[in-house]
């Protein structure tokens, strides 16, 4: 019962703060509104409107710091109840493995995400103040933050353990973490501390066992039913249902490319829908503008040039649960693993060691998108940059790439404002929270340098109160980068 309310938490964060912040479901939008790629626009208001304008709510002193921090904190006591209390236990050992195993694979995910947030990446900070270790259910409230490195190190040793509990897990659906998953999350966690030769084989036996890619048809489907069509691409991945759901929160609600035959209103889709996503005008340039390869529009039915400027894009589309009758539930399935992601990995690591793979794994997956003008002759740096432009394009919203991306990869955030002659651009409010915006120039743009706490959370106020081993000179700084 407490996994499976830790599982509900990790998914939804039921019970707690909606739409970025709901679970990993949320966050999937959070770490790219975080970046380049997506304009929201403010008539909803709201967390994901203050996760892309970057005023300044992240602080210790005005609470959307603490967001992140209790959520994960939350689901990582519940863990560890489960972890402290499995070896005295009775029943079989199988199904103690397998609980205990996934115990410590969302506490080692819950960690990744915490350290992410909390702390510029490793490769810069490895002997930084990273988070809090608390690893019993009866750990003391007084305890000080530990290293980038050692919380990486507590992460390896969580998601290991996993990894060989659960090699017998037989899991009954997809959103249950097995073997696979654990496998390919320590992929990503080695992908981000540049540790090559780990990422590419653990990202190389997971692609191994899922390498049938989606189509380019089924990737612009709506990637709101990966689960239903049984897509062999898909290692990860949830249900919203009555009992679980984030209402009308989801991406799916925010991305405003419902069909123009609907209308372009609040209610004249099958969902409700909040008209806030775009996509950004240069993220839409990366992609080939043939008539069968080209998945943007813009709505040009709505007067208002605050929409009808901008780019939608048809990744992220639902119907509901109505059969396509007006204002059904919202009750998507959401992808949170994908074997894409995995030969994205391997490219990158390939690339980085100059194994003579990296182009191929490339080429391979942008054939599978239907790409023409395929990537065929790079190496070196030319062949890293395009392969994280593949990233951007292919893992938009999946909570992986993004923010997180630009932190791993130490690129600055710069976002274009949109102009006269460049309307698909971000909007003001994107730009003038930044660095180095000047609203009368020709071309307005703001930036944040790769490493500025700025992208980052403060720990909460709340954290440093009641923690007798933290000080107010255990606090990240506000902004800069040092």
């Amino acid at each position: 019962m407490i996994l499976t309310s830790a599982y509900s938490q990790l998914y939804f964060n039921t019970g707690g703060t909606d739409r970025v912040y709901g679970g990993l479901t949320g966050l999937q939008m959070y770490v790219d509104l975080g970046a380049a790629d997506i304009l929201s626009h403010t008539n909803m208001g709201g967390n994901q409107l203050e996760a892309y304008r970057f005023d300044p709510k992240k602080t210790q002193s005005n609470g959307s710091s603490r967001e992140i921090w209790s959520m994960m904190y939350k689901i990582i006591n519940q863990v560890n109840s489960v972890i402290d209390n499995i070896p005295t236990a009775v029943g079989p050992q199988e199904e103690k493995d397998a609980i205990l195993g996934q115990a410590k694979a969302i506490r080692g995910i819950c960690y990744f995400h915490l350290i992410q947030n909390y702390q510029q990446t490793y490769a810069i900070a490895k002997a930084k103040p990273g988070v809090i270790l608390r690893l019993t259910a009866d750990e003391v409230q007084n305890l000080p933050r530990s290293t980038v490195q050692e919380t990486y190190d507590q992460i390896l040793s969580d998601l290991n353990d996993a990894k060989s509990l659960l090699s017998n897990f037989d899991r009954q659906g997809e959103w249950f973490i097995n073997e696979d998953v654990v496998t390919g999350q320590l992929a990503r966690v080695y992908l981000v501390m540049n540790d090559w030769e780990n990422a590419l084989a653990h990202a190389s036996q997971v692609y191994n066992k899922h390498a049938q890619l989606m189509s380019r048809e089924q990737y612009r489907g709506g990637f709101d039913d990966v689960i239903t069509k049984n897509y062999p691409e898909i290692i990860w991945a949830v249900k919203f249902t009555d009992q679980n759901n984030l209402g009308g929160g989801t991406q799916f609600n925010f991305w405003y490319n419902q069909d123009a035959s609907y209308g372009e209103g609040f209610t004249d889709g099958p969902i409700y829908a909040f008209l806030d996503f775009f996509a950004d005008g240069k993220y839409e340039q990366l992609f080939e503008k043939t008539e069968d390869r080209y998945q943007f529009w813009k709505r040009t039915n709505n007067a208002n040039a605050e929409w009808s400027n901008k780019w939608a894009y048809d990744k992220y589309k639902h119907y509901g649960d109505g059969n396509g009758s007006k204002q059904s539930n919202t009750r998507p399935e959401i992808s949170l693993m994908r074997s894409a992601e995995m030969l994205l990995i391997m490219a990158e690591a390939s690339a980085e060691l100059n194994n003579g793979q990296g182009l191929n794994y490339l080429t391979k997956l942008q054939k599978a998108r239907g790409v023409k003008n395929l990537t065929t002759s790079a190496s070196g740096t030319e062949l890293l940059e395009a392969i994280y432009v593949e990233r951007r394009k292919e893992l938009l919203c999946e909570g992986v790439a993004g923010l997180y991306d630009l932190l791993r990869l130490q690129k600055p955030l710069i976002r274009y404002q949109e102009t006269a002659t460049y309307k698909e651009g971000h909007y003001t409010w994107g730009v003038s929270y930044l660095n180095e915006y000047v609203a009368n120039s020709k071309n307005p743009y703001g930036t944040f340098a790769s490493n500025d706490y700025r992208l980052l959370c403060q720990i909460p106020q709340l954290e440093i109160v009641n923690n007798e081993a933290l000080t107010e000179a255990d606090q990240n700084p506000f902004s800069g980068t040092k």
